[in-house]
């Protein structure tokens, strides 16, 4: 990143916004993965017990019919069973989210099953099989899934590859932070241990709003049911309402919006006396042939050409109101939500463009900002998945190996800071 400014900077001033000062954004979804899978790490013969368990019943029909009469004779919930990807924390989260709910099944396959039982005695490569699932296992993993849940809804939206997400992801990164602190106090003592592991882990790379990009908190100001009010609720739920912090905060976001709202207002001013200037000659032409219509030397001017004049020299002048008043303005509170119709934030700022020109383009370029790399490389390879396999696994590889040197940087740095502390 630091080469990629170097180089931008020789082209000029205005080739990056703020002189690239925002330039650096952490892939979201990347951290959310490296939070969530430090947790399913640490309890990983939990999680392959149950694993073991789900994949002996999906083996074969055979064992899914008795697996299913245990559902029935425990009086649960029919449902499915689902095996998960151990690359993909997430499919790991749906497969014993579903396992849970089959926790009485697997305990009577366990109490009256001996084929059951015999599988767990095998060996797989020089190892016995973990399992089958105890009742520690299933507490310990029932514990994980209470917050879990948070990571799993949070990398939804953070990884959307077809529609914009940049102005729901600080809504997210507070969310995890909130439901974090009360859980690395909780009673609990095992659920609070893992709660500040994983909370340790989200500083590391977020640490509240202090290494956080600020882009992602102008983002959210520039969703029209939000602006700074949703950004001061944070901040105060964060740090405390009306808190040095807090305050703080909202002054380093003003001053955010205001400069950017000055460097693209200056060059919106450029642009328009680069255009006008090359009109020049073809309107001297206009006035000249509107003149020649009339005999006698007396000129024309009609009074709403001055007025769009006297506007188009103002505008610019007056375009520093344009941030205050959509800041004072009241936030949006659509009723399409309530139809469960969703709320189309790039829609709202193409038919208020012409009331705020200023901010529209602005609003294009941030809520344009990717906050997941796995969310562009879907967006290029979806479409292309079914005609073209090969470019779609050879997508995901790419993915997987990006994944794996994050992983292998954050152990590095990991064992780096155990041997300062040494």
């Amino acid at each position: 990143m630091k080469k990629f400014k170097e180089a931008f900077s020789l082209v000029g001033n205005d080739a990056t916004v703020l002189g690239g000062k925002f330039l650096h954004l952490r892939c979201c979804a990347h951290i959310i993965n490296l939070i969530a899978k430090g947790g399913l790490h640490d309890l990983k013969d939990n999680v392959e017990a149950i694993r073991n368990g789900v994949q002996y019943v999906r083996a074969s029909s055979k064992r899914l019919e008795a697996f299913e009469q245990k559902v029935e004779s425990g009086k649960m919930t029919r449902g499915s069973l689902s095996l998960d990807c151990k690359t993909r924390w997430n499919s790991t989260y749906l497969m014993l989210t579903r396992a849970l709910k089959f926790r009485l099944a697997f305990d009577r396959m366990k109490a009256e099953d001996k084929l059951y039982n015999d599988y767990f005695c095998e060996t797989v490569e020089g190892k016995k099989r973990i399992g089958p699932p105890s009742e520690d296992n299933w507490d310990e993993i029932e514990r994980l899934v209470r917050f879990l849940v948070i990571f799993y809804n949070s990398t939804l939206v953070v990884s959307a590859s077809s529609t914009v997400s940049s102005y729901n992801c600080y809504n997210e990164i507070v969310t995890i932070e909130r439901n974090l602190l009360p859980l690395s106090t909780n009673s609990d003592l095992k659920l609070s241990l893992k709660a500040e592991a994983m909370r340790d882990k989200f500083n590391k790379y977020w640490d509240g709003s202090k290494k956080l990009n600020k882009m992602l908190i102008i983002a959210s100001v520039f969703d029209p049911r939000n602006k700074m009010k949703f950004a001061n609720l944070c901040f105060d739920i964060l740090y405390g309402k009306d808190s040095a912090k807090s305050k703080e905060l909202t002054k380093a976001v003003k001053e955010v919006l205001e400069n950017l709202f000055d460097e693209y207002n200056a060059s919106s001013s450029s642009q328009s006396q680069t255009a006008s200037s090359s009109q020049s000659g073809q309107e001297s032409q206009g006035d000249l042939y509107q003149k020649m219509d009339f005999e006698s030397d007396i000129e024309y001017q009609r009074v709403d050409t001055m007025y769009n004049e006297l506007v188009n020299e103002n505008c610019f002048q007056d375009a520093s109101s344009e941030l205050e008043l959509y800041l004072k303005e009241k936030v949006e509170t659509p009723k399409a939500n309530q139809l469960g119709i969703k709320f189309d934030v790039l829609g709202w700022w193409r038919i208020n463009s012409p009331k705020y020109p200023i901010l529209a383009s602005i609003a294009k370029d941030v809520l344009a900002m990717q906050v997941s790399s796995v969310a562009s490389k879907s967006a290029f390879s979806n479409s292309n998945r079914i005609l073209d396999p090969f470019r779609s696994c050879l997508t995901h590889y790419m993915i997987a190996q990006m994944l794996a040197e994050i992983e292998l940087q954050d152990s590095l740095e990991k064992e780096f800071e155990s041997l300062c502390k040494l």
